[in-house]
C-alpha cells in the first residue's frame, strides 16, 4: 500500500518526541533477562526499536536475542491519536482486520512505519532546501 505523502505539518509531529504521558511502551522479550518495557517517545525510536531480524538472525544471537512486542491496536492508536495520523492508522487497521499472524501483520506494519518515516524525512528535507 502507498500512503500519500504528509503535510510539512504532520511530518514535523511525526518526527517530534512526545512527552512522558503521551509514549509507548514496547516490550522487550529476551531469553536472558525476560520481559523488560521500553518506552518509546517518537515515531522514528518506534519504527528503529520494532525492527526484527530473520529467525534465523535471532537464533544466531541465542540468550542474549531480544525481540520486541506491542499490540498493534494500542500502536494503531497510538499513531493516530498522539500523532493525527489518520491515514497510516487506517492502513494499520487494515492489516490487523486482516487476520494474520503476529509476525507476518508486524511485518507489514513495520513497512507502512517505514515507509511513512521515508516520506517525513524526505518532506522536511525538501522543505529545508527550499528555505
Amino acid at each position: 500500500m502507498r500512503l500519500l505523502d504528509p503535510s510539512q505539518e504532520s511530518a514535523a509531529r511525526l518526527l517530534s518526541r512526545v512527552g512522558f504521558e503521551e509514549r509507548l511502551v514496547v516490550a522487550r522479550m529476551s531469553p536472558m533477562t525476560g520481559v523488560r518495557q521500553c518506552p518509546v517517545y517518537g515515531f522514528r525510536e518506534a519504527v528503529n526499536l520494532l525492527q526484527v531480524g530473520s529467525a534465523a538472525e535471532v537464533l544466531a544471537w541465542g540468550p542474549r536475542a531480544s525481540v520486541p512486542y506491542v499490540d498493534p491496536k494500542v500502536l494503531r492508536m497510538w499513531i493516530e491519536e498522539v500523532f493525527g495520523d489518520t491515514e497510516l492508522a487506517e492502513a494499520i487497521g487494515e492489516v490487523i482486520h486482516a487476520g494474520d499472524n503476529y509476525p507476518e501483520a508486524m511485518g507489514r506494519i513495520r513497512e507502512l512505519m517505514g515507509q511513512r518515516l521515508r516520506q517525513c524525512e524526505a518532506v522536511l528535507e525538501a522543505h529545508k532546501s527550499t528555505a
